[in-house]
């Protein structure tokens, strides 16, 4: 039986640009990690089939570079965090990955450098997902011209819905 919880939770791609929106607004008040980077971070598209995926466009920025002026490995990092966990939400739903699960591992991979002004697509999609566990995948390269591919990350996840029920 369906309950007024449930009538009021948004599924899909709607999730996801909803979750999306309100990053934004924490962000703007100083209360998310990802305060930094959201403001020059957009969400482009999403879909469901045949993977679920959602694709964002970054701008690299001065103070996200380190002493080479290139894109700091902990803003990749970050980015690939924030933006596999948005993947998570096109397939969540009420007692299903709700709260978009924890990180258990976070591998990236560098393979180029980043310059300031770069546009930067981030492509992020549910490899596999289960009742507590998820593997998502992101890829971060240029937008445009030779779509050189930045870095990649392998994100593992757990669903933390039934905490305290097991």
């Amino acid at each position: 039986m369906a309950t007024d919880k449930d009538a009021e939770f948004v599924t899909g791609e709607a999730r996801a640009r909803l979750m999306f929106e309100q990053t934004k607004v924490l962000a703007s008040s100083g209360l998310e990690y990802t305060n930094p980077l959201i403001p020059h971070l957009s969400l482009l598209s999403t879909t469901l089939t045949p993977t679920p995926k959602c694709t964002f466009l970054y701008t690299v920025q001065q103070a996200h570079t380190n002493r080479l002026n290139t894109l700091h490995g902990g803003c990749i990092a970050t980015l690939f965090d924030y933006c596999t966990s948005v993947a998570v939400s096109l397939v969540s739903k009420p007692g299903f990955w709700e709260f978009v699960g924890v990180s258990r591992t976070l591998n990236t991979t560098y393979l180029r450098p980043a310059e300031v002004g770069a546009e930067v697509e981030i492509e992020c999609e549910v490899v596999a997902i289960g009742r507590q566990l998820a593997q998502l995948r992101g890829t971060m390269r240029r937008r445009g011209g030779g779509g050189e591919v930045f870095a990649t990350c392998e994100h593992g996840k757990f669903n933390m819905d039934a905490r305290g029920k097991m």
